[in-house]
């Protein structure tokens, strides 16, 4: 529902057609195209895959047009209700897929090395925060050093592929959707809301796909326990 209502809001003050076509595609496609066993009234069958996609698809219009159209504050808790939501949605998305949806060959290289880059943005962005904001060549020095060093200790205890602290994926996801929010808000409060918003797409693209691999990971580590 918030990418049905933000999406045309985002959308109306440059084209309001499309804006309309927007909201008529976000609201059609998944009515129209459904996985069977999903849901009662089937009008085009299609696998699972499809249904997924066109979930993955109106996740991503709420988190972009609630960045765009809506207070920061608000599209914060936009975010956080994405992720809440991709957490919650991993089982019935396992069930449609009909298993495990795991991230293999290429792809899973290039998402593993896109993870380190977003991390090393995300960091980047931090530093330049902390030496803009700050008052005072030992405050921006403090800042802009400061910060991504305590983000790069979050995220290496708790959200690396090695992190020494195991935790449960939900804790991982969480601490990771900090460390990228902070950067996001960073970027954006320094007057560069197009460069925050394309780095939070990228980021999100990147999570859900690299979430998607580690559940799939969890799962196989606790069948392997399980007498």
């Amino acid at each position: 529902m918030v990418a049905w209502v933000a999406t045309p809001w985002a959308l109306a003050a440059h084209s309001p057609l499309l804006a309309g076509v927007a909201l008529l595609l976000l609201i059609g496609l998944p009515t129209v195209f459904v996985t069977p066993g999903d849901k009662v009234k089937v009008l085009v069958p299609v696998p699972g895959a499809v249904t997924v996609g066109l979930n993955v698809v109106q996740l991503f219009a709420a988190v972009v047009s609630a960045w765009a159209a809506w207070p920061v504050p608000v599209a914060l808790l936009v975010w956080l209700l994405v992720i809440v939501t991709i957490y919650a949605e991993l089982p019935r998305w396992r069930r449609l897929a009909g298993g495990d949806l795991i991230v293999r060959g290429p792809l899973h290289v290039a998402n593993e090395g896109l993870a380190f880059l977003i991390e090393l943005l995300a960091l980047a962005a931090l530093a330049w925060w902390g030496a803009e904001i700050g008052s005072g060549l030992l405050v921006q020095l403090l800042l802009g050093i400061g910060a991504p060093l305590a983000a790069a200790v979050l995220w290496g205890l708790f959200s690396s592929p090695k992190a020494r602290i195991e935790r449960p994926l939900a804790e991982v996801i969480a601490v990771k959707a900090l460390v990228l929010l902070t950067a996001m808000i960073c970027v954006d409060v320094m007057g560069h809301r197009t460069l925050a918003i394309a780095f939070g797409v990228v980021a999100a693209a990147n999570t859900v796909i690299a979430t998607l691999d580690r559940d799939a990971a969890f799962r196989r580590e606790e069948h392997s326990l399980s007498p």
